[in-house]
Parts: C-alpha cells; structure tokens; sequence
C-alpha cells in the first residue's frame, strides 16, 4: 500500500511526544512490510527512513493539508489522519479510504492550554465536529477507556477499535546500581495535564516516611517552574529533574526504580508504565481514563482513587520488598505481551477493512446486472422502495439489489472471500449466490420446502431445516445470515440463540433484520389493518380477497417489536452489537433506533450486525429437526 500520514507533529518538533513515537513505530513497521509510507506534518521534520514532508506551521498546516494533498497525494491507497484534539477533518477532502488515530479525547484539558474563547471552541469541534465529521470512518485507538470515550461522544462502537501499543526498551550503557535508598522516578512530558505539582506536594508527604531520590524525566513547558520549586521549597531536596534523556539512560533510571509514579490527570494510554513495566518496576497512579488500562490494579500496580490513597499506596508498597517483587515479576509479564509487531498486524487489519469499504461496487458487489443502483444515502433509500413496490412484478431485480446491498454493509466487519457462511430462511438463494460470487461458501436452510423453489430458482446448496434448531454444529460459520425471517418463527429467541451458537466465536458476523410489529409493513400484506389487531386483519383480509393470507397473524406471523429483541441482545454475555439500523433508511436516521415508541414505528425493518465473542460461554444446540433432508433441484 502507498500510505499517507497527517499528522500534527513529526519526532523532530521539540514538543514531539508519544503520538509521535506511534507513527513512527508503525511506519517503521509498515516499511518493514514492504509498504511506502509518507508523513506530512508541521515543521521542523527531521529525516527517517520513509520521506517526511513539513505541511505549515502548527495552526496553518490545518489549511495547507487539504491543498497538498489535492496536488500530490492523492492516489494514495489510504490516508491516516493522526486527529490530536484538532482534527484535520479528513473526510471532508479525501472521500477514498482513510483512518483516523485518536489516542485519547482532551475533554476539559483545552482550559489547560488555551484562551477561554479558543479552548470552548476546540471543545465544541472536538465533542460535536468528531463524531459528525468521522461517522464514516474507521477510528483507532489506544485503550477501552479512550474506546469509551469516544463512544461518548456518539462514535458509533463498530467503527472503534482498540490497537494495544508495543513498548521496548533498550539495554542501558550504565546500568544503575540500586542504592540503599529507594528510587522514585516520573517520566513523562513535563506539561500541565501531567500534574507534576501534585507529585511534588505528594512527595513532601512520602519522603520523611521512605526517604530515598525522586527523579523527573523529561522536557516540556513546566521544566522551569517546576525546577523553581525543587530549588526554593523545603522538603524537596531530594527531588531532581532531569530533563529529556537518552533512550539509555530512561532504562537505566526504569531499571533500578523502585517505583514509577505517575501523576497524569489522563492518557491515552500510558506508555511509560508499560516501559517501566519492561525494566520489572510496577507503577502508583491516578484512577484515570487511559493509565487504568495500563496498570493491573494490585498485580502489576496500585491505581488510586484519590491523593490520600495514592500517598497510602506509594508509601506501602516501598516498604514492603517482596510484594514489590512481586509485582514487578508481574509487571514484567504483562509488559512483553505488547509488541510493535502486534500492533503492525491489527492495523493492517483495519486498513484492510477500509480499503474493502471503498472498493467500486461493479468491480467487487454488483456481480449481477439486476444489482446495480445507488449504494449510500436518500438515493439508495428511494430506489429501495421503488423495488419494494414492484417486487410482486419484478421480483428478481428486487432480490438481487438487496442482496448486493447487504455484501456491502457485511464487508466492514468481516472478510467474505472463503468465508463459510449460511442463510437462514434464504429461499431461492438470491443472497447466497452473491456470496459465493464474493468468494463465500453459503449453505441455504429453509423451513418450507417451496420456498426454495421461488421463482424459477433454487440455490446451488441448501437443507430443509428450521431456524429453531440448526442442524450445524456450534462456532461452524464464519457468518450466519437471515433476512426477514425472525418475525416468522414462533420462537424468535430460540433463533437467536441458535445464530449465534453457530457462529465462529471472535471472527463470526451475524447479520439479521426483521420486519418489526407497529411498522407500516408490519401485518405483511395485511397491514395497515394489524394496528387494529392482528386477527382483525387476517378476517378484514379473508373478507376483501376471499382467501387466506400468506402470512396469517399467530400462524406464520407473530409479533416482534424492537425493545423485547434488544433486550434479548442486551442480556447475551457472548454477543457483541457491531450496527444497528433501519435497513431501507439512510446511515443517518440510526438516531431513530435509540428513541423507544418511535422506532417501533418510523424503522420500518430493524438491521442487526452482530459478533459472537470468546467468553466461555457454553451454548447448548437443540435437538436434530427429524425433517431435515438433502435438497436437490427444484422448481416452483
């Protein structure tokens, strides 16, 4: 892949940090892998083995980055847009694939930095800009709290994913012998958010009980203030700072501490801790979003809840040998399961995904004439219904639309080619056979026997089974399927529950919509008059047309409303909600699903995509269904 970066800053910038290293680790790591990669940041750049070009000054580069990337990088395979609080809005002038990497949400960290009038305005794009601007787009990030975060802010969950950093630390030139003192050291960047005041009052508290050296690491824009303090104020003596250090030195000073204290109001992750964690030194720190993942509370380190706990917890574990040892034994395991390697290989995972969104729909979806049409938007939506309504006419240019139409929802969540897959209630095969021309393997089951014959069609596999009780072992398919089917079962959480035992725990896709009861549709052909009752309708159906309908209320349609199926998912330990939507909607009304009362009625037909998660739940399959039989080729 030709790789693009925008980023806000590059290594070289004398207030480079740890988003810095990120890119320059995983570009490394992409390099190594045999892609290119360019990054395009804010001067000064320094030069790297991949071409890094300087886009402006800190504020301007917000202009000149759609510019340059308009005359040179334009053909790129993907843009990863590095969004460090102010984003570059990349979906607004790149439309083809891209990323964007937010390590952590800056929340009321804008006071900290900046004027009243610019720090409510950078809140504002950050909180309302982010989620509005990125609702298409794939966000990564460092940690499940920065994951919660950003959910907060009204990311969808599917398009969040967690990529864990590596962390390595390289063997010092002058080990450090430890002394007969305990060694504290802090590492970090010297700034506001980092709360190296609140260290330095806490070490006025700690000191007289352990004694010992406290050590700063680190630049930034609070190294003079707080080296005032050190050299003025009693009690902090035995406190020394030491600025930016080498590679060599930082795991020298990790490698004979006794602790590593950490004081940062929030990360995005914690990298120092994972690093000190590498040297066997586990870590005191603040209970707050990012450095809670980091630090195994009470095996790897102590997070406190306030600044009593944390002088309690600091002063304990120093005085108590073993248990430091412990820990750091501990620490120590944990840290070496995060490597760059790993993180290398989860992000080409998702840039795989959205290189998929993006392929042409003739080239990769729209296998079929009958499918072609609009993809995205109220264009889709209106030619959905014009075939909705001439299905009875034109069946097949209906089936093969919506078929290609949910290939190409399914493509952000899981990889069809030589996937396994299988089709409840799937009929003629209209969605199966866009599978398989996808690369998929799809295995049709259905109930009635005719069906499977619909209109002059019969799919290439199939079996006579019923949804209830899936003649399939458990975790068989990669993706289970089924459309319109669950408002036709007697049962409906025994389907469930049978979808999602036969899927693949982790990788596994369940995709699943359904026609709820309140919707216009909701009676079938007997609608509108279901609203009435449901067996109301059936007899006003009888009167009018003089024979039964297909879908009889209580016979073979019952009644499915969207809050009790919600409920069902919310309740399942295993299962993972990846999307959630009207399906003949556009992506922007998913709002409607979250308002109780208007969704049973505005949705129409609910999208469920789903995942079965690896917990070590144990789902029972139901008994065999004794009519299930081969089927061969049949027509209506």
């Amino acid at each position: 892949m030709r790789v693009l970066f925008v980023s806000w800053r590059e290594l070289a910038h004398p207030k480079a940090g740890g988003s810095e290293v990120v890119v320059d680790e995983l570009a490394r790591g992409l390099i190594a892998r045999g892609h290119e990669v360019t990054v395009m940041s804010a001067g000064p750049v320094g030069s790297r083995p991949y071409p890094v070009i300087a886009n402006g000054g800190d504020y301007t580069q917000y202009l000149t980055a759609p510019l340059r990337y308009a005359r040179h990088f334009r053909d790129a395979d993907l843009v990863v847009e590095v969004a460090n609080g102010m984003p570059f809005f990349s979906p607004v002038w790149r439309h083809g694939p891209r990323v964007v990497m937010v390590h952590h949400v800056h929340g009321e960290q804008w006071d900290r930095y900046f004027p009243p009038a610019v720090a409510a305005t950078a809140g504002r794009l950050e909180s309302t800009g982010l989620p509005l601007a990125y609702r298409n787009t794939h966000v990564l990030t460092i940690s499940e709290s920065s994951g919660k975060e950003l959910e907060g802010l009204g990311i969808e969950p599917s398009r969040i994913h967690v990529l864990y950093l590596g962390a390595r630390v390289v063997p010092p030139v002058q080990p450090l012998e430890p002394g007969a003192e305990p060694l504290f050291v802090a590492l970090g960047r010297l700034a506001p958010n980092k709360r190296l005041d609140l260290l330095l009052d806490l070490w006025k508290r700690v000191a007289p009980v352990t004694g010992g050296r406290l050590v700063i690491a680190g630049d930034g824009p609070e190294r003079a203030h707080l080296a005032e303090r050190v050299r003025r104020e009693p009690g902090l003596a035995s406190v020394s700072i030491e600025g930016k250090v080498s590679e060599e030195r930082k795991a020298a000073l990790l490698s004979a501490a006794t602790l590593l204290v950490h004081t940062a109001e929030r990360e995005g992750w914690g990298l120092g801790i994972i690093e000190a964690g590498l040297c066997g030194t586990p870590s005191v720190a603040f209970d707050v979003a990012g450095v809670r993942d980091a630090i195994v509370d009470g095996e790897t380190g102590i997070v406190a809840a306030s600044d009593e706990e944390f002088v309690n917890a600091w002063i304990s574990l120093a005085r108590d040998p073993s248990r430091l040892q412990v820990m750091g034994e501990a620490a120590a395991a944990r840290a070496a399961s995060f490597t760059w390697e790993a993180y290398v290989d989860d992000f080409l995972e998702v840039a795989q995904r959205a290189i998929g969104e993006h392929a042409t729909p003739q080239n990769d979806l729209v296998h079929h004439p009958l499918a072609a049409g609009p993809t995205k938007g109220l264009k889709r939506s209106v030619h959905l219904f014009k075939l909705f309504r001439r299905e009875p006419v034109d069946p097949d240019r209906f089936y093969h639309y919506l078929a290609a139409d949910t290939l190409r929802q399914l493509r952000r969540y899981v990889a069809l080619d030589r996937c396994t897959a299988v089709d409840i209630g799937g009929g003629p095969g209209y969605t199966a056979e866009a599978l398989k021309a996808a690369g998929a393997r799809c295995l049709v089951v259905e109930y009635n026997f005719d069906e499977l014959g619909l209109h002059d069609r019969t799919p290439d596999e199939a079996v006579q089974g019923d949804g209830q009780a899936l003649p399939l072992r458990d975790g068989s398919v990669r993706l289970v399927h089924s459309s319109n089917v669950l408002e036709h079962v007697p049962d409906w959480r025994a389907m469930l529950s049978e979808m999602v035992r036969v899927l693949e725990p982790g990788p596994g896709v369940g995709y699943l919509n359904f026609t709820n009861w309140f919707s216009p549709w909701g009676g079938h052909e007997t609608s509108p008059w279901h609203y009435l009752g449901g067996a109301s309708a059936v007899d006003r159906y009888v009167e009018t047309h003089g024979a039964r309908p297909k879908n009889e209320y209580g016979v073979s349609l019952f009644e499915l409303h969207i809050a009790t199926v919600l409920d069902w998912f919310a309740a399942q330990p295993d299962v993972e909600l990846l999307w959630l939507g009207p399906r003949y909607l556009p992506d922007w009304t998913r709002w409607i699903v979250r308002v109780p009362g208007l969704r049973e009625i505005v949705t129409w037909n609910l999208v469920i995509v789903f995942r079965r998660i690896a917990t070590g739940v144990k789902r029972e399959g139901c008994p065999p269904v004794a009519q299930a039989v081969p089927v061969r080729a049949h027509t209506a």
